[in-house]
């Protein structure tokens, strides 16, 4: 399996047999940020704002494969949705990986949801800090659910300037993981040498 940053919160997920695309956003809708052109077999939107929400930018390569995968509603901010609404976690199954990407997870989940959570294999999480939860919130998170590997997305990238400003919550998160491996690149390759740190920080996104 191969995990590729599109930017922003936007991943492509190809496994061996299916492939997947997870919040794409439309142009202009992200600080220096454009989707290039990506191909997959199905495109899941976690919740329907512009920055999540382009699915029509995705080229859609028919399969007689399914994708496996639950959805877990939360909100998407700390007042049970009352004032960006509700969002939509997948949790995937793919290549025998569980993987749970979270959207805009807008708070720390009541507990049953939580349960559900627990130890997935790879968990994509937010730390903007205003628009999702913090990267406190998230170390909370993880200190509860366990995931094998944490993967921050919708966060400020100083190297391009890209994303929403939020005060540098990419150097709280390392703080408070410090187990973590920056990738210079876009892409990572799921095997057992993966998971031999906590965290996985992409350095760049794949842009046209």
């Amino acid at each position: 399996m191969k995990i590729i940053n599109l930017g922003h919160a936007c991943y492509l997920i190809k496994g061996q047999n299916v492939s997947v695309v997870i919040d794409p956003y439309r142009n202009r809708s992200v600080p220096n940020l454009t989707l290039p052109h990506v191909e997959a077999n199905y495109v899941l939107c976690t919740h329907d704002h512009y920055d999540h929400n382009a699915k029509e930018l995705i080229n859609i390569i028919p399969t007689n494969n399914e994708l496996i995968y639950e959805t877990i509603v939360v909100p998407h901010d700390h007042h049970n949705g009352e004032h960006r609404g509700l969002n939509n976690m997948y949790l995937l199954n793919i290549d025998g990986y569980r993987v749970l990407h979270t959207g805009d997870l807008g708070c720390i989940p009541h507990k049953d949801v939580l349960e559900k959570m627990q130890n997935v294999d790879i968990m994509l999480a937010p730390i903007n800090g205003y628009y999702t939860i913090s990267a406190k919130e998230l170390k909370d998170i993880i200190d509860i659910v366990h995931p094998k590997v944490i993967i921050p997305i919708h966060y400020h990238k100083k190297e391009n300037n890209s994303g929403y400003p939020d005060g540098e919550q990419i150097d709280a998160f390392k703080d408070l993981v410090k187990n973590y491996l920056e990738i210079d690149g876009y892409e990572a390759e799921v095997n057992d040498k993966f998971f031999d740190n906590k965290a996985v920080i992409f350095k760049k996104e794949l842009q046209e």
